[in-house]
Parts: structure tokens; C-alpha cells; sequence
């Protein structure tokens, strides 16, 4: 096994193994106490190899929920993860993963790869002890006990490189199961639609259909002979047909190499949803494996070093280090790779939890990676110009409708946050999908027709989700001058107030709430806060509502109160900066940090819940330097702090925030300066975040009134 590269810092600091084991926090302490639990406390992390936003990962496989790593069984309540196995062990090594998922469908796991002792064949199918796993951002390692195998993997930009050290005298030879795909639970396996195969020397090529979804590989191994396999059988044959006819049988098949000489095999895996042509370029095979991890490390310490903080304990350097690097691992880019057009240009995958990700994960990739940006946006008009309409999700499959429960109209808010964020696109074209698409949709698009005749739908949180969607479509109508769609969204923008009890200043209770009760939604940021509070009693009633939500004052007689899910799950992650509206800059200090302080901590237990793709890791991400995005609107929220120095390397610029008199205890802004000058407001505008500046913040232990005077703009038409 290779050495973390420690002449990269911020790789050295990251822990890919933080989030993968059901959560072990810190205790939490006063309101954090209060607060609710939805899911299970579990990250749903993995530690395997991939690189920034990659293709393709590899990581050791038991079967388990919900990444095909780990011990977990099934788990969709708050309660502890149950365990399905009882030890910590593996079959082998698997490719394509989600990261911090739940149940998404869709869990990949594709060409299970497995060191042979002996036994040859008929060790394949045995779960073996995993120990002396090692892992860094490009790199995992680890070792099967049952064959005494130890493995490496290191990723490339569409392919993985794979090393296995046998004992010494041993026989040498890795199978490669091409049928097996999803997870070792009941209703979550994936078996293939068809496949081929053919064996020539020491390499392999093929395409299996999984989901609809072709995927060709390519594979190579140095010093060895490759062979064919039926229900562990070795063939003859240098091909092979998954056929109609076997399918109905479900055989298991794959294909394996025997080592020639040596203690030692490497193989190289290409890749390609398109091609077999490119999955043999993506191969990589005359690479050295040293060579590929130490390019993997330095793509990350490239990403990992454009956030930079100083200060705090080491602790705390590695959460923050850690929940960067889980940020940018999704979406994933296959671009070059689009299996329905099988034409070049930007195409992802993995927006598995889109309703997470357009709150933290996608305003943090926009900022700091424009071009990524500016590819994601071409992907999600090519989505919406083939299947009719925007996703709310996307994975490797070919089902066009997916997740109707969660949200709706999200692209809307993500492209009008894209495009306040700088980047380049044709925003006539882009408004134009927005708009047809969002009249004339079908499916999980009607309901924008049932809010256009009713003026709301349910579930209520859609109706918020909707008018959102109409205000970024005006406010995208206004900038590139198209009056009409201006016009019109402008009119249907505003009601989101018939999702509201106008007694209880909260959303009505006589609806269905995804993952969450009706408390859980009402904080979301609206485009109309000065409304929203006017709504709910003014400023003082609305952040009374807010004490009581995340625990400062308790639930009146008979009141049905559903408390803060404090990290655990995503709908209500925005609602500590809720305050600013308010003008309680020192209730959204005290809550972000009692966050920070109980909720995330180093270790496979670090996490409060599933990382849902890299959504919660961004909240992080932000808060832990003061600031908090809100997507579709040009505003950036100043919070409180976790470091007493922070560096964003913007495109445009660096971004400098300075705390002085910075403590555990100093959680409150007593004052605060813009380049140089006294700033009298918890918030950035946009274009000065992004052409970056100075933010100088004078900190201390008791609440302040700052921000109190001018709270962030309204955006009412």
C-alpha cells in the first residue's frame, strides 16, 4: 500500500471513511436537545476511489445499503440503520457508487472484481473479513483476509486502475462478475438486459445493459490470461451471450485473468456509455498505477485548495476538508458519454437528490467552477429539449419520470442561479424551455397546469416550489428583455400564499409532507419575505414562530409542533438564516454554530445524517466560513464563522473573511466591515461575493443587534 501524500495538505487532511457508519455525535447540548430526527443517523458516505465530480468510483463491495459498502440493512426512519451483516467484510471490489444517499432505486455497483485463492471460482460468492482499509482523496486500499489479497485502486478520468498483491506461492487470478449490479437486499439488485463478451490474451471487452442503460468496458491485465465464466464455470469459449432464453434462468457470468508469474496483477478498466471504442481508449493500460494516483491527488489538492480555512482545532481542519472533498463528488460527469443521443457534449448523472443539491451543493459548484457550471446548464437543456421537460432527478437509467414526491420546478431556481452566478449560456433559449415546458408538461410537470388554474397544488410544499419556479423565470425574463414571459410569471408568482394558514403564520396542516410535517417547510426562503413575515404577524411574531421551531421557547396548549430536524434530513437546512429576515442575526449566530458543535464531528460517525450526494457537506462547507447561498436570488447570508480565517479563490477574485476576537464562545457580530468600510448587514450582494473583497467581522460572546436595521431585500414583482 502506497503513503497519503502529505506534501499536499489538503488531501492529507480529508477522511474519506467520515459519514460511513451511523452517526456518533457529540452530545448535544441545550436547544439541540429539542430537535427532531426524520431519517436515520447514518452518512451513507463511501470511501472509495474516484476523482473530482468522476465518472466512475470503485470501492469494496458487501451488498449493503444503501452505497454497496458497509453493514447496513434497509433503513428509512429515524431509528438506528439496522445491520445485515454481521462482520465487516466484502465480495470484492464494484464500480459506480452514489454518495450519502437513501433509497434512490438506482444503485449501480457494476463488474464486482474478486481476488481467487485456491478455490478458484467458488470462492467468489464468499463474503471475506475487510481489514487494513487505507483511503485518500484518488485512493483505497485494503485487504480481503479471506484470500490474504491485498487490493488498490486508483481512478481515471473514465476508467480505474486496479492492483492486487497475492501471497507469496499463491496462484494469481481475479474474477470480474459482469451480471451483478445494485445491492445484496431484497427488490434493490439490478440484473442485466443483455451482454456480450469476448476474451483476446490478456484483455477483455463487452457491454452490459443494465437499466436500459448500455455500458461498455474495456479490460486489461499485465501478465496474465484472460477466461470466460457461466455460474462459476470456467468456458472455453472466448465469447459469450447473455441470450432471451438465459435470461429467464439468471445466470451469473463474467470473466477472470490467471496471473502468468509474480506475487502481483494489475488491471485497467476503460469505460463508455457510447462505445466500445472509447471504453478501450479510456482503458489507460499503459499507465503506471503510482503515476495515476499521484494525478488523482493532485486534481483533488487542486479542488480541495480553493476553499481555504486557518485556525480552529485539527478537528475541526479535517471536517472541513472532508466535507469539501464529499461536495465535489457528485453530479458525475460523464460528458462525452450521453447514451440516448450518443452524441459529444456535457452530460451528468447522480443528481439523486436534486431537492438537496440546489440549496448548497450546486450554488458552491457554480461559484467556484464556472465552466463546470456553464456544462451542467448545456446538460440540463439537452434533459429538457429530449425528454420533454427539466429533471428533479438523474440517474443511469432509462426511465424519464422519477421522484414526483419530493419537489418540483427545481431547475427553474437552478438555471436563474446559474445565471446570477456569471455563468455563460443562452438564457433565451433557456428561458424559452423553462417556460413551454412548464405549460405544456406532462407527468410530474402537470402540476405547474393545476397551479395555473388553481393557484396551488398539493402537496402544499409544490405550491412553494412553483411560485418559486415563476419569480426566477420573471426575474430570467426581465434580464434578457422578453416582456410577455415576464408578465406572466410575474402574476402567477405570488401564490405561495394560499399555501399558508394566515392564523398560524405557518403552511396548512391539511396536506402531505415529504420526509418532514408542515413546520419543517415553513421557513424555506421565500422571494417575498417582507410578505411572508407580514403573513405570519410581523417580524416579532415570525421569529417567535422560529423560537419555537428550533426550540428557544416551548409549543403553546394543544399546539402540534414539529421541531428543527437539525441536519438530520433536508427540508428545513435553510430555515437557521430564516432569522436575517427577522433582523435576529444572533439567533442564526447561536443555531449555525450549536449546529457545527452537534451535529458533524471527524470519524465514520461524523455525519447527522444521509450526505445526500454532497448536499449536507455543503451547508458545511458555507456555514463553516459565515456564509450561506440563496439560490435564485442575488444574495449571499452572513452567518457565524466556525474558522477565524477564510479564502475563497474566486474567479473574479479572492474572498477574505477575517474574525477578530474569534472563539468558541464568540459566536455573535458585534460589527462588521466591507472592504475596509462598516457594513450594517448580515448580507453580501451577489456581485460582491463574486468579485471578492474583504469581509472583516468583529466577534464576541454576548447577542448584538447587527443586521437588525436592514434586512436582506425583498423581491416582491
Amino acid at each position: 500500500m502506497m503513503e497519503k501524500p502529505t506534501d499536499l495538505p489538503h488531501v492529507a487532511l480529508v477522511d474519506p471513511f467520515l459519514g460511513n457508519a451511523e452517526s456518533d455525535l457529540p452530545k448535544p447540548e441545550g436547544i439541540a436537545a429539542t430537535w427532531w430526527r426524520a431519517k436515520p443517523p447514518v452518512g451513507n458516505t463511501h470511501p472509495g476511489a474516484t476523482l473530482p465530480f468522476g465518472m466512475v468510483s470503485a470501492c469494496a463491495y458487501s451488498g449493503a445499503y444503501v452505497t454497496g459498502y458497509g453493514r447496513y440493512g434497509l433503513s428509512l426512519s429515524g431509528g438506528s440503520p439496522p445491520v445485515a451483516f454481521g462482520a465487516h467484510e466484502a465480495l470484492g471490489l464494484a464500480h459506480f457508487q452514489q454518495s450519502g444517499t437513501g433509497r434512490i432505486r438506482m444503485y449501480y455497483n457494476y463488474l464486482l472484481t474478486t481476488p481467487l485463492g485456491p478455490a478458484g471460482l467458488e470462492e467468489r460468492t464468499v463474503r471475506q473479513p475487510l481489514a487494513d482499509e487505507v483511503a485518500w482523496p484518488g485512493y483505497y486500499a485494503g485487504r480481503l483476509c479471506g484470500v490474504n489479497v491485498g487490493f488498490e485502486v486508483t481512478p481515471m478520468e473514465k476508467g480505474m486502475k486496479h492492483r492486487y498483491r497475492f501471497p507469496e506461492g499463491a496462484p494469481v487470478a481475479v474474477a470480474v462478475e459482469v451480471s451483478a449490479g445494485g445491492l445484496l437486499i431484497e427488490e434493490m439488485g439490478t440484473y442485466p438486459q443483455g451482454a456480450t463478451l469476448k476474451a483476446d490474451g490478456n484483455a477483455v471487452s463487452g457491454v452490459v445493459v443494465m437499466e436500459g442503460i448500455p455500458v461498455h468496458f474495456h479490460v486489461k491485465a499485465g501478465k496474465a490470461e484472460a477466461f470466460l465464466w457461466e455460474d462459476d464455470e470456467e468456458m472455453a469459449a472466448t465469447s459469450y451471450e447473455l441470450t432471451l432464453e438465459k435470461q429467464k434462468f439468471r445466470p451469473t457470468f463474467g470473466f477472470g485473468f490467471r496471473g502468468r508469474e509474480g506475487a502481483e496483477l494489475e488491471l485497467s478498466f476503460g469505460f463508455s456509455l457510447q462505445e466500445a471504442e472509447n471504453a478501450q481508449r479510456s482503458c489507460g493500460a499503459e499507465s503506471d498505477f503510482e503515476e495515476v494516483v499521484r494525478k488523482a491527488a493532485e486534481a483533488w489538492e487542486a479542488v480541495l485548495s480553493r476553499v481555504q480555512v486557518e485556525g480552529g482545532s485539527a478537528e475541526q481542519q479535517e471536517m472541513f476538508a472532508s466535507a469539501l472533498y464529499h461536495s465535489c463528488l457528485k453530479p458525475a460527469d460523464f460528458s462525452g458519454e450521453n447514451p440516448f443521443t450518443r452524441k459529444p457534449g456535457p452530460f451528468f448523472l447522480d443528481l439523486s437528490t436534486l431537492w438537496d443539491l440546489y440549496k448548497t451543493q450546486l450554488p458552491l459548484m457554480m461559484t467556484l467552477w464556472p465552466e463546470k457550471g456553464a456544462a451542467f446548464v448545456e446538460f440540463l437543456v439537452e434533459v429538457a429539449v429530449r425528454e420533454g421537460g427539466f429533471p428533479v432527478s438523474y440517474l443511469m437509467d432509462n426511465v424519464p419520470d422519477r421522484f414526483t414526491k419530493q419537489a418540483t420546478g427545481l431547475c427553474h431556481a437552478i438555471l436563474e442561479d446559474a445565471r446570477l452566478r456569471g455563468i455563460e449560456a443562452d438564457w433565451e433559449r433557456v428561458l424559452s424551455l423553462l417556460w413551454r415546458t412548464s405549460q405544456s408538461g406532462r407527468g410530474r410537470r402537470s402540476r405547474f397546469g393545476e397551479y395555473g388554474r388553481k393557484f396551488q397544488v398539493d402537496p402544499l410544499s409544490h405550491t412553494l416550489d412553483i411560485s418559486y419556479a415563476h419569480f426566477c423565470m420573471a426575474r430570467m425574463a426581465r434580464a434578457v428583455g422578453h416582456q410577455v414571459i415576464h408578465d406572466r410569471a410575474s402574476a402567477l408568482s405570488p401564490h405561495w400564499r394560499n399555501a399558508f394558514d394566515p392564523v398560524s403564520g405557518l403552511l396548512r396542516e391539511d396536506s402531505t409532507y415529504y420526509e418532514g410535517e408542515n413546520w419543517n417547510y415553513s421557513f424555506r426562503f421565500q422571494h417575498e419575505m417582507k410578505s411572508r413575515i407580514e403573513l405570519a404577524g410581523g417580524k416579532t411574531r415570525f421569529a417567535a414562530l422560529l423560537d419555537k421551531f428550533f426550540g428557544f421557547s416551548e409549543a403553546s396548549h394543544g399546539e402540534r409542533l414539529f421541531r428543527f430536524e437539525g441536519l438530520n434530513n433536508e427540508p428545513d437546512m435553510e430555515a437557521p438564516y430564516a432569522y436575517l429576515w427577522a433582523g435576529r442575526h444572533d439567533r442564526t449566530a447561536r443555531i449555525v454554530r450549536r449546529v457545527m458543535q452537534c451535529q458533524f464531528t471527524t470519524g465514520p460517525g461524523g455525519l447527522p445524517g444521509n450526505d445526500d450526494s454532497g448536499g449536507l457537506s455543503s451547508w458545511f462547507v458555507w456555514s463553516a466560513t459565515g456564509l450561506f447561498p440563496v439560490c435564485g436570488q442575488p444574495l449571499m447570508l452572513i452567518g457565524s464563522p466556525l474558522f477565524p480565517l477564510s479564502r475563497w479563490h474566486l474567479p473574479e477574485g479572492e474572498l477574505v473573511i477575517e474574525c477578530l476576537h474569534h472563539g468558541p464562545e464568540n459566536v455573535f457580530i458585534e460589527e462588521a466591515f466591507w472592504q475596509g468600510q462598516p457594513l450594517d448587514r448580515a448580507w453580501l450582494r451577489l456581485e460582491e461575493f463574486r468579485k471578492g473583497g474583504h469581509l472583516r467581522l468583529k466577534m464576541s460572546d454576548s447577542p448584538t443587534d447587527f443586521g437588525s436595521r436592514l434586512p436582506p431585500p425583498d423581491f416582491a414583482p
